[in-house]
Formats: structure tokens, sequence, C-alpha cells
């Protein structure tokens, strides 16, 4: 974690060095201004956790440079105040006091964003492969090391990161997450870095970023392959520097939080193709670890389905063949699908036990399909659509359809066989 941050504002430099030099000693890290010019150029360049202020400066008045402070963050202001001299075990409690107001503020901003985006760290797993996956993340979760989660869609990323955010020390701070695919490349730099009151249209207010919010705790960029170029840059600068501007900023600010990074794509043909920066993948690939599929770990299937089935409103047991045929289908949307799956099946039986008649009919058949059984033809073309599947329309189709594969089959006008097929092509 970083030192607070104190900025002394003291024309008289002997009583500024001695101030700094004791706060020093205490554990701040301090810059002291001796003009009104200083402290101004220094309030608008950098971040600060509190202001020792002189009211009588040679070139400016201190309470209008209060003033002006209050009008950059309305809600701070003057904390408390002191005599000249001061007793010095004084002066360390109320600039002690003053940091903790600037850092409890920050927290309940963190704390605002937690409960709004809610934190689950469920990790049910019978699998060999997963387990030593996770004492991986146990065991450099007390570093700062960036962490690289590499997997398909659906297969647990998220639920990961939030595990090595849990036994992290970093575990009672912030957890905050984004999806890179999911925010148009023209909002996401406003949204990792946030901006200023008037930085563009719309921006009535200023905005903390997710930088900032994650300070002191861990920031999760799911698909960060999707990250565009320019944004790519400037997020290099603050994994490099710890530092970065909102946008339409001129304020240098500081954020210390762990990187943890996902994606389902192959980062290294990313940067072979130019798509992704080499000196941004060296950055982000400190440790990797890549989470197996759910059809390699089918041990773990009856873990899942009765958890899923015990956050239903309406809880229903799965007889031994339903089990079996859940176990034997090869989960291309991986646990995100078997959650649908599960769903789906609850909703529509009137049952108290799930039968294989009970589930969706390309889990029963694909769960004994093969590529041999699919045959010649259907292997061979995609008479259906005319043109092969586009992996963005695929996906599209899929998250619309909730990863019920008879609806997304529906929205691309292809037989869910078809569509089963074009999956397993695509690696979805």
């Amino acid at each position: 974690m970083t030192a607070y941050r104190i900025l002394v504002a003291e024309d008289e430099a002997t009583f500024g060095l001695t101030v700094a030099r004791f706060l020093k000693n205490a554990g701040y890290e301090v810059t002291v201004c001796a003009t009104g010019r200083a402290v101004q150029k220094a309030l608008a360049s950098s971040e600060w956790d509190a202001l020792l202020l002189d009211l009588k400066l040679p070139d400016a008045d201190g309470v209008q440079i209060l003033a002006d402070v209050r009008k950059q963050h309305p809600k701070l202001g003057a904390f408390d105040y002191l005599t000249k001299p001061p007793n010095f075990d004084d002066l360390g409690i109320r600039v002690a006091n003053a940091a903790e107001k600037t850092l409890l503020e920050r927290e309940n901003r963190r704390l605002r964003f937690q409960a709004s985006r809610g934190l689950s760290s469920d990790i049910l797993t019978r699998s060999p492969a997963l387990r030593k996956v996770l004492e991986t993340i146990e065991r450099v979760a007390a570093s700062k090391t960036p962490v690289l989660i590499e997997g398909e869609s659906g297969v647990g990323k998220e639920l990961v990161a939030q595990h090595l955010h849990r036994v992290s020390p970093r575990a009672s701070r912030a957890f905050v997450d984004l999806n890179c695919a999911a925010v148009p490349g023209a909002l996401l730099e406003s949204e990792l870095f946030g901006h200023e009151r008037g930085a563009f249209t719309g921006a009535a207010a200023e905005k903390p970023g997710l930088v900032e919010v994650a300070d002191g705790g861990t920031l999760f960029l799911d698909e960060v392959g999707e990250m565009a170029a320019e944004i790519q840059a400037k997020f290099l600068r603050v994994l490099d520097s710890g530092t970065f501007y909102r946008v339409g900023a001129t304020r240098k600010r500081r954020a210390d939080f762990r990187l943890v990074a996902a994606t389902n794509r192959d980062l290294r043909a990313e940067v072979a193709s130019g798509r992704f920066r080499k000196d941004l993948f060296f950055r982000i690939h400190g440790v990797r670890v890549v989470i197996p599929p759910l059809r390699e770990r089918p041990e773990d299937v009856p873990l899942l389905v009765e958890h899923f089935s015990r956050q239903l409103t309406q809880r229903h047991s799965f007889s031994a063949e339903a089990l079996q045929a859940l176990r034997n289908y090869d989960w291309p949307g991986n646990v995100r699908e078997l959650h649908f799956a599960v769903e789906r099946a609850s909703l529509l039986t009137e049952q108290e036990v799930i039968t294989v008649a009970d589930l969706p009919p390309e889990i029963v058949d694909g769960s004994t399909l093969s590529d041999e059984e699919l045959g010649p033809d259907e292997l061979a073309g995609d008479d259906e659509g005319g043109e092969g599947p586009d992996v963005g329309r695929v996906r599209r189709a899929l998250e619309e359809a909730r990863w019920r594969r008879e609806k997304a089959a529906a929205i691309l006008g292809v037989s869910p066989r078809t569509l089963y097929r074009w999956m397993k092509r695509l690696d979805l």
C-alpha cells in the first residue's frame, strides 16, 4: 500500500523542513511548497491525502486557496486548525485524522461500488486440474504480481479472480471488475480513468474511474484482449508509473492496485498479429493460469448442478440418468451454459425429480454426439447459412439467448445441430 501523501504549504523554510522531517519519520510522503503559486500547481498536478496550509503565504491568501480546493472537491474542506508553533505530537494526531478522513471518503466510494456489483467467491470443484490452479492462486496472493487468467468463455475466470482477491492482503478493499468487450472503445478510457466535469458532451459531473476506485484493492479486466490500441498505451503507463489522468484533467492521480486480467483469446497470437501490444502483454503476464473447460472436469458437474439448484426458488433433484447426460455433454458454453440448463429444466418441469426428458434436447443429443455421428455432409460445409460462422456473430447470439442453443440457433437462422458444430469449430 502507498503512504499517505501530505502537501505542506509553509513559507518559513526552517519550520517547513522541520514539519516535513517529522511527518516523513511518521511514514508520510511529504512535499513542501513555499508560495501560493507552488501550492496551486501542486494541487492541480497531483493528488493529496491532506493539506497542511499556512494562512499567510507571501503571494496568496490561505483562505482563498482553501476556497479553491473546495470548488474542485466539494466534499473537502478545513478539517482542523493549529496555532504556530504546534505541539508536534498534536500535529501528528491531527494530520493522521485528516488523512484518515480522506481515506474514509474513498473507502465509502469503493463500498458503494462494491454493493452495486456484488462479490461472490464460490468455487466448487473436485477437479485436480482446477485445484492446482487454486493452489497457484493462493501461493501468489500475497504479492502484487499481475495475474493473467486464460480460459474459454463461461469457464469461471471471474470467480477465480475473486478468489485471488479474497485470499490476498487486499481482501478488505475493493474488487473492481470491468469487461473490456462490453464497453465501446470511445467510452473505455472514461470508464477506466474517470473524467472531469465538462470533459466531453454529457459529462455533467466529475466521475472517478475504475482504476481510482480500485486503489488499494484489485482491478479485474475481463476480455483484456478486446482493449483498443490507444487505451492499451495509456493503461501501460498506469502499470509502469502508478499514475494516471482523468479525461479532461491536468492533475495527476495515483492508484495502487493488483491487476488481474482474463482472456479467452490467444494473446500471443494477438501480439504476433499486432492487435495487442507486446510490452503490455509482458506487463500483465506476471503469473499465468489456465482454467480447464467444464468438459475436462465432468466430476464437477454434479456439484455445480446441486449448487445452482439451491439458488432457485423451486428446488428439484436430478435423476441419475439426467446427471449422467449432463456429465457426458461437452458444454461448449461451460459453467454458464450449465447454469442456464439447470434453471431452464427447473422452470419447465412439474415434477420433483428432473429426468432426461426435462433436459434441453441439444444436451441429450450432444451428450452422445461425436464428429463421426454428425456425418460427412454436416462437417463439410455451412449449407444452411451459405457463409461460414463469424465468431462475433455467434457469440452475440449465444449471449442474447443466455447460452440456450435452440434460441441462439433461431436467432442465427440455423439448426441447433449446425450451431453445435459452429461452436465446436470456434471453440465457444
